[in-house]
This record gives structure tokens, sequence and C-alpha cells, in this order.
């Protein structure tokens, strides 16, 4: 059996949501990673992972064009198969 990553994540209004790191990918420099919440794969999330004091933190990714960047990179992966 698979140990899965878990991270939690603190959303706006303060609320803890436990997600699962379905992937991760890097793009040149900038590593990202795809959070679905435990149990559902249907739904899921890319954040920039970013080092804070040795720490990964994941960042939502606020910028359209970055957001749009990533999903046609992770998406290549599957054209390529």
């Amino acid at each position: 059996m698979e140990d899965k990553k878990i991270v939690v994540i603190v959303d706006e209004e303060g609320n803890k949501n436990d997600l699962e790191v379905v992937d991760m990918l890097k793009i040149e420099e900038d590593k990202y990673a795809l959070l679905a919440p435990v149990g559902e794969e249907e739904d899921a999330y890319v954040y920039k992972v970013v080092e804070v004091d040795g720490k990964e933190e994941y960042v939502p990714i606020e910028d359209d064009d970055e957001f749009e960047r990533v999903v046609e990179e992770y998406n290549s992966y599957f054209d390529e198969e």
C-alpha cells in the first residue's frame, strides 16, 4: 500500500482542509503541487510550492497566466502517453 502525503491548507476563512498530494511537477525553477481533498480525486487544486524557513508551503496561484501554464504542462504529460 502506497503512503499518500497529506497537507493541511488553511483557507481564506481560517478553515483547515486536509488535501492529498496527487502529483508534483516542476516548470523551469518553480515547483507545483496538484492537491485534492482526501478521498475525492474528482476535484483538484493547483498550488505553487515555496520554501519558507526550510519548510515547504503551498501557495494558491492567483495569476491566471501562471495557472494556465501549469495546467497545460500537466496535461501535456498525458498527451505524450
